[in-house]
C-alpha cells in the first residue's frame, strides 16, 4: 500500500512538473517575426498614392491595391459611377475606407457600414469593393490653395487691361471647376481615406481607369472622345488631351512643345513620371478659372488659352506640378510663393520661348506696383485688399528677388536653386526655410532685400531690357541631378557586394550605394549639392564645384533599418523602394552524436539548414533544451544553398534529454553505463508534449499494481 501511494505521488509530481503547452516555439524568422494580435499596428492615409510600378518594388512586399473604375452616365449629367476594389494582403487584418464627401455608396461587397461614414472589412473575401455615385459638377472645389481663378483672361488679342482681368476674375467666381455634361466631362477622381491594422509592413498602390472612351490621370479624368499628344522630357511624360468637343486656340503641337520646353528648362527637381493636361471645352460651360492644377500632376486649361500672353495659363499650371513644397500646411507667411512663383515662371518661360517681348514681360510685372495689389504685405495675407495680390504683386517681388540674387552672387545662383531647396523639404515649408535658403545662396543682403518687400507694403521697381540682360543674361550654372546612367547601384551587406543597373528591393541591414550624376548644363562654374532623400528626409548629400558643361558622379549610401515601402529621391528622380526582411531559412534535418553518453560527456548536435527562397536568407538558430536555449548561431545563406551548423551540449543529470532546433527534435540518453536501466525519466523540453507524462503515470500505476 505504501509503495502504491508513493508511485501515485511521484506520477502526480511528474505531471505537474511537465506542464502542457501546445508546442515548442520555433526559431525560424517566420514564427519569430509574425506579431501576435497585441502587436498589430494601425495605419491610415488620406488617400492612396497612384504610384506606377517601380523598379525598386517587389511582389514580396504586401500591397493594399486600390483599383478605381469610373464610368460616365449619359442619362444622368453631373453624376458618374465609380467602383473601387481592394486587394487586401494576408498581412492586413482589418481595413476601413471612408469615401470623400462627393461620393455616395450604393452597394458594397465584403464591407460593412461603420461609424462616421466609413466601411469596414475584416474577414472573408480578400477583394472587397464599393459601388458609388459621385457628384461630378463642382464649383470652387480644390485641394490646394492655388486652385483659384487666374488673373488674366485668355483673349484673342496679345494685350489686355487690368480692368479686363478683374472683370474676368469676378465672372469666374460661380463657375465650374469640374463638370460632367452627359456628352463629355472633366472630373476629379474620388478620394478614399484608408485605415488598416497590419501584422507586417505593407505598401499601397492605386490604379485609375475609365470604362468607355476617356483618359485617366492620377487625379483628373476626362470622359469622351479625344486626341492625345505625348512627349517625354528627362523622364517626365507629358500628355495633352484635346477633346473632340474642344476648339483649341493654339496648335496642340505648339502647346505640347511649350510644355516640354518648360520641363527641360525648369531645373528645380520634383518632376513627375506623368503629367496630364486636358484642354477644357469652353463652348457650353462657364468655368470658374482659366485653369486648375489638381493633385500632384494633373491639370486642365481652357481651350481658348494662348501661348503669346505673359499670363500663360498652360505654363502656369505646369509650374504648379513642379511645386513639391506646395501644400495646405505651408506657412501663411510664404503661401504667396505658390501663385507668385507660378505666375513669374510662366511669364519668364514665355518670354524666353520668344512668345512675348520684354515690353510685355515688364508691363506684366509692373501691375504688381499698382493699387490695390501694391498696398498688400505678401507675408501677411490679412492685409491684402484684393484676393489676387499673390498673383499680381507676387511675381513682381519674386522676380525682383531673383534679379537681386543673380547680381549679388555674380550669376552663380538663381531662385531656381532656392526653389529646388524648398522642394527637398522634409516637412511643411515655413518662412525660415525660404529665408535661410536665400541667405545660403545670396548672403544677408538678399535676405534683407526680400524681407523689405515681403514684410512691408514697399514695392520694387520693374527693370528695363538692358538691366534684365545684365542680371539674367550673365553666365550661370544650371545643375541637373539624376541616377547615373551606365553606372550600377551597389548593394553590400549580408553575404557579399553585388551591383545592378536598376534599383531592386533592399534587405534590412543591407547598404545601398546610389550613383548620382551631376551635370552642369549652364555656361559657368558653380557649386552643386547632390542629395539622397528617403520619405522626404535627407539621409546623405555631397557638395562640390563643376565647370560649365562638366559632370561628375557622387556615391550616396543608405542602410534601411526596418521593412516597408519607401519613397526615395535619387537626385531629382523619385523611386519607390521596397525594404524586406532576409528570407527565412528552413531546418531540414537534426541529428545528435553519440545518442547515449555518460553524464558530463559532450554531445554534438548538427542541424541542416536550407534556403529555398530567391533572395539571401538569414536566421538565428536556437539549440533548445529543457533548461532553455543552450546555444544560438546566426546563419546566412545565398539562394538555394544548404549548410550544416553544429554545436556541443553537455548534460549532468541522468535522463533522456530532448534537443530542439526549429521544428526538429532529437533525444539523447544520459546514463552512467550502457547497462543502466531504461526506466530513467525523460527530460523533455517544457511544453513540447504531454504524452511522456501519461506514459510515466501508466508505468507507475502498473508498478504500484504489481507491488500491491
Amino acid at each position: 500500500m505504501i509503495r502504491r501511494l508513493t508511485a501515485l505521488l511521484l506520477a502526480l509530481l511528474l505531471i505537474s512538473s511537465l506542464g502542457v503547452v501546445a508546442g515548442v516555439p520555433g526559431s525560424d524568422r517566420d514564427t519569430a517575426s509574425v506579431p501576435s494580435d497585441d502587436a498589430e499596428v494601425t495605419h491610415s492615409t488620406a488617400s492612396v498614392a497612384a504610384t506606377p510600378t517601380s523598379p525598386g518594388t517587389s511582389d514580396e512586399t504586401p500591397l493594399i491595391r486600390e483599383s478605381i473604375v469610373l464610368e460616365q452616365r449619359p442619362d444622368e449629367p453631373g453624376v458618374i459611377g465609380a467602383t473601387v476594389t481592394y486587394e487586401v494582403p494576408d498581412a492586413v487584418t482589418e481595413l476601413t475606407v471612408r469615401p470623400d464627401a462627393h461620393a455616395t455608396v450604393t452597394d458594397s461587397n465584403g464591407f460593412e457600414p461603420a461609424a462616421g461614414g466609413t466601411y469596414k472589412w475584416s474577414t472573408g473575401d480578400g477583394t472587397p469593393s464599393l459601388t458609388l455615385e459621385v457628384e461630378a459638377n463642382r464649383t470652387n472645389e480644390g485641394r490646394h490653395i492655388h486652385q483659384q481663378a487666374d488673373r488674366h483672361a485668355a483673349t484673342h488679342a496679345n494685350e489686355h487691361t487690368q480692368t479686363d482681368a478683374d472683370e474676368h476674375a469676378h465672372d469666374h467666381e460661380d463657375g465650374r471647376t469640374f463638370v460632367e455634361t452627359g456628352e463629355w466631362g472633366i472630373v476629379a477622381v474620388p478620394q478614399f481615406e484608408l485605415g488598416w491594422i497590419q501584422r507586417a509592413p505593407v505598401g499601397t498602390d492605386r490604379t485609375v481607369t475609365v470604362d468607355g472612351p476617356g483618359v485617366a490621370g492620377t487625379d483628373i479624368v476626362y470622359f469622351g472622345e479625344s486626341t492625345t499628344y505625348t512627349e517625354t522630357v528627362r523622364g517626365e511624360t507629358i500628355t495633352l488631351v484635346v477633346p473632340d468637343a474642344a476648339d483649341l486656340e493654339e496648335s496642340p503641337t505648339d502647346v505640347l512643345d511649350s510644355l516640354a520646353t518648360a520641363s527641360n528648362e525648369l531645373r528645380v527637381g520634383a518632376r513627375s513620371a506623368n503629367v496630364l493636361v486636358v484642354a477644357a471645352p469652353t463652348g457650353t460651360v462657364e468655368w470658374g478659372a482659366n485653369g486648375i492644377q489638381y493633385g500632384d500632376s494633373d491639370a486642365w486649361v481652357r481651350d481658348d488659352a494662348r501661348l503669346d500672353v505673359p499670363g500663360n495659363v498652360w505654363l502656369h499650371e505646369y509650374v504648379h506640378t513642379r511645386q513639391a513644397f506646395a501644400s495646405s500646411d505651408i506657412d501663411p507667411a510664404v503661401a504667396w510663393l505658390i501663385e507668385g512663383q507660378a505666375e513669374y515662371y510662366a511669364a519668364t518661360l514665355t518670354y524666353e520661348q520668344g512668345h512675348i517681348d520684354h515690353r510685355e514681360f515688364r508691363r506684366f510685372l509692373e501691375e504688381g506696383g499698382e493699387s490695390p495689389y501694391a498696398d498688400g504685405v505678401l507675408a501677411d495675407p490679412g492685409t491684402w485688399q484684393d484676393p489676387l495680390t499673390d498673383y499680381v504683386k507676387g511675381p513682381l517681388v519674386y522676380g525682383a528677388v531673383d534679379r537681386q540674387l543673380r547680381l549679388e552672387s555674380d550669376g552663380e545662383y538663381t531662385l531656381e536653386d532656392v526653389f529646388r531647396t524648398l522642394n527637398r523639404a522634409d516637412k511643411p515649408v515655413i518662412e525660415r526655410d525660404w529665408l535661410e535658403a536665400l541667405e545660403r545662396t545670396g548672403g544677408s543682403p538678399v535676405r534683407e532685400y526680400t524681407m523689405t518687400y515681403t514684410h512691408t507694403d514697399s514695392t520694387p521697381e520693374s527693370w528695363d531690357r538692358h538691366a534684365h540682360e545684365r542680371a539674367f543674361g550673365q553666365p550661370t550654372p544650371a545643375f541637373e541631378y539624376s541616377l547615373a546612367a551606365g553606372e550600377p547601384l551597389a548593394f553590400e551587406g549580408l553575404l557579399e557586394r553585388s551591383t545592378r543597373t536598376e534599383p531592386r528591393p533592399v534587405l534590412v541591414g543591407e547598404t545601398m550605394t546610389v550613383p548620382i550624376a551631376v551635370d552642369n548644363h549652364g555656361d559657368r562654374e558653380g557649386t552643386y549639392r547632390a542629395t539622397l532623400q528617403v520619405d522626404g528626409t535627407l539621409v546623405a548629400d555631397a557638395d562640390g564645384t563643376l565647370d560649365a558643361g562638366g559632370s561628375t558622379v557622387e556615391h550616396l549610401t543608405w542602410t534601411p533599418e526596418a521593412p516597408g515601402r519607401y519613397a526615395l529621391s535619387l537626385g531629382d528622380e523619385p523611386v519607390t523602394i521596397d525594404v524586406i526582411e532576409p528570407a527565412d531559412l528552413t531546418v531540414t534535418a537534426l541529428e545528435v552524436s553519440p545518442e547515449s553518453v555518460e553524464p558530463g560527456d559532450p554531445v554534438t548536435v548538427r542541424a541542416t539548414v536550407e534556403n529555398d527562397a530567391s533572395r539571401v536568407g538569414q536566421t538565428t538558430l536556437e539549440f533548445r533544451t529543457s533548461g532553455g536555449v543552450a546555444d544560438e548561431q546566426q546563419v546566412t545563406l545565398a539562394p538555394g544553398d544548404t549548410t550544416t551548423v553544429e554545436t556541443t551540449i553537455t548534460f549532468e543529470r541522468e535522463a533522456h534529454h530532448e534537443i530542439a532546433v526549429g521544428d526538429h527534435r532529437v533525444t539523447v540518453a544520459v546514463e552512467r553505463s550502457l547497462t543502466s536501466q531504461a526506466s530513467g525519466t525523460t527530460d523533455s523540453i517544457p511544453g513540447y508534449t504531454a504524452g511522456a507524462a501519461v506514459i510515466a503515470l501508466l508505468s507507475l500505476v502498473l508498478v504500484g499494481r504489481r507491488a500491491w
